[in-house]
């Protein structure tokens, strides 16, 4: 269906011509603001650029969106109203704001995920698509991802609906977009978890979100949306509506305006500075991204992710493209056809770096390369080892909860935007077989203050929580006197009760809700948390450097770099001391 696309954009009413395409200088204004910008705080930018915008009414009718849908999603040479999930055809009959027949308005970044509340996420036009209402009662509001066992499909190049994976969460329900609507959908993703990061994300949203301002996506998400970025381009019916949707609401997806920002945000150049002025654009008068020559064949993909292990990996590669061959190396030189041929899993029970490419005759992808260190502990990251006995006061601790063998560790609150309460949603982590987990940052760490017959919790942002005996949800303040005292008990499986003094209520993990709360009575459906301690002096100054290999550098992210190979612009550590990359 892709080579389609720009036929169709040829014919949209009044898109991709002069009298509306953004050029590139008033794009550079438009986003003047990230420049020199990195990572979380590019995001948080981001964040603040794109919030800004007038929303459309919601449902049928002049100035709501199926008025909206009638610049942005049809066909003016025939009427034909886009469909993205199907391959059945619609038609507008006029521009009346009625909606269509048989078609819905499809929140693809699912409502549900956040609530349902009525917010501008409800009624923003980057993320509602004119939608064959089967479809859309298919797709209903699990996470976008693999479907590798199909229950159904829309039409050939459209909708799968079925079980994949999510991470390390396994046979999960999904839906995967069409091949020529991957990358309009994942970047249509990446703005939604950016313009509206502020937001609690609950039920199946957390099976591709992770509550909090960044990274926002997990990270098997944005590793996947950053894929299909890149096998699914940015066309210019993709362009032309967003061109049309910053005439009704004001407000632009920069992910379609400068096609590899989200590498800076979550990707392979989160540590180079975005410049705007220099990024290439699919502004109206920039052709660098046009004159790209795309790959014939994907970029390799490990699995899992680079990263830092606290035992062996079995690491997988897989191309996307049929009938690509992979070759590989591990010794951090580029491969070649002439190297070794991936046939079976790699064994990575060492530092290792990871280089492979894919071949489908003569054509050839990127080479892939991936960076895998095992048993230490680098730069930045944080060490936690399982107690079974009360907690220490003064130490920090993650409270985790053992959900069927999927580790769940709590994060401080985060209230929803007007609230000044919440629940505590977790992030997955993982226990090695001595009971540890390793972190690359102690976000989600507690430290247990003492206190008269129990203790305070602080959370990593400095606040004390206290709760109300009328609901579930943790109150967070930085007034110790509004704390509450938390009793710790040891349960006879090495889990813990966790109790407020002033309203009994016990911390407990719900598997549907997916956060922790505060429960009025404990319940056998929910789960008692764990506690793992904070066993090691971390960050720079805790460093383990091996031996055999003093001379070792590592990224700010604890990724440790290869060796002989040159190191771009950035600031690394080594043996413990940060210098920087000019």
């Amino acid at each position: 269906m892709k080579h389609l696309k720009p036929l169709l954009a040829a014919v949209i009413l009044g898109l991709g011509t002069s009298a509306h395409a953004i050029d590139r200088n008033a794009l550079i204004q438009y986003a003047s603001s990230l420049k020199g910008l990195k990572k979380e705080a590019l995001k948080n930018e981001l964040y603040n650029i794109m919030k800004q915008k007038s929303v459309l009414g919601y449902g049928s009718g002049m100035g709501c969106t199926w008025d909206g849908f009638w610049y942005t999603d049809r066909v003016a040479s025939t009427n034909e109203c886009i469909n993205r999930y199907s391959s059945a055809k619609f038609y507008f009959t006029g521009h009346d704001g009625r909606s269509i027949s048989g078609m819905n308005i499809e929140h693809s970044f699912p409502k549900s995920w956040w609530g349902g509340d009525k917010n501008d996420g409800y009624k923003d036009l980057f993320n509602l698509y004119p939608s064959d209402s089967k479809a859309n009662n298919s797709k209903s509001n699990y996470a976008m991802g693999i479907v590798t066992e199909v229950t159904s499909q829309s039409g050939e190049g459209y909708d799968k609906v079925g079980y994949g994976d999510a991470g390390s969460r396994k046979h999960v329900r999904l839906w995967e977009p069409g091949d020529g609507f991957k990358g309009e959908f994942c970047r249509s993703y990446m703005y939604m978890a950016t313009t509206y990061q502020y937001l609690n994300f609950t039920s199946e949203g957390l099976n591709q979100l992770e509550n909090g301002d960044y990274p926002t996506l997990q990270q098997w998400s944005s590793d996947l949306f950053r894929q299909w970025n890149g096998q699914d381009r940015v066309d210019d019916v993709e362009t032309a509506r967003n061109d049309a949707v910053y005439e009704l609401q004001h407000n632009r997806n920069l992910f379609i305006d400068y096609p590899y920002l989200c590498e800076y945000v979550w990707g392979d150049s989160m540590d180079v500075a975005f410049d705007p002025e220099t990024s290439i654009t699919t502004a109206s008068d920039d052709s660098r991204y046009l004159q790209q020559v795309q790959p014939k064949v994907d970029k390799p993909v490990f699995t899992p992710a680079a990263g830092t292990y606290s035992e062996a990996q079995e690491v997988a590669i897989t191309c996307s493209t049929p009938d690509a061959v992979i070759y590989y190396t591990l010794d951090g030189s580029e491969p070649t056809d002439a190297d070794t041929r991936y046939t079976a899993a790699i064994t990575v029970d060492k530092d290792m770096t990871i280089r492979a490419v894919a071949y489908v005759g003569s054509d050839k992808s990127v080479v892939a390369t991936a960076n895998y260190i095992i048993g230490d502990s680098p730069a930045g990251s944080f060490l936690f080892t399982k107690i079974t006995a009360a907690p220490t006061a003064g130490k920090r601790y993650l409270i985790v909860a053992d959900n069927g063998g999927q580790h769940i560790a709590a994060k401080p609150v985060n209230p929803s935007k007007g609230k000044s309460y919440g629940y505590l949603y977790g992030q997955e982590v993982s226990v090695s077989a001595a009971s540890t987990i390793t972190l690359a940052d102690d976000v989600p760490a507690f430290t247990f203050e003492a206190a008269a017959d129990g203790y305070y919790l602080k959370d990593s942002k400095g606040r004390y929580y206290y709760q109300d005996a009328d609901y579930n949800t943790f109150t967070p303040t930085t007034d110790l006197a509004k704390a509450d005292i938390w009793t710790v008990t040891v349960n006879d499986d090495a889990t813990f009760s966790i109790k407020s003094s002033d309203t009994n209520h016990v911390i407990q993990y719900s598997p549907k809700y997916k956060s922790f709360a505060a429960y009025k009575e404990a319940s056998a459906d929910n789960i008692y948390p764990m506690l793992f301690e904070e066993t090691a002096a971390n960050g720079l100054d805790g460093i383990h450097t091996r031996e055999a290999a003093p001379s070792a550098v590592y990224s700010l992210q604890g990724q440790r770099m290869p060796e002989g190979v040159r190191l771009s612009r950035g600031v690394y550590v080594r043996g413990g001391k940060k210098f920087v990359v000019k």
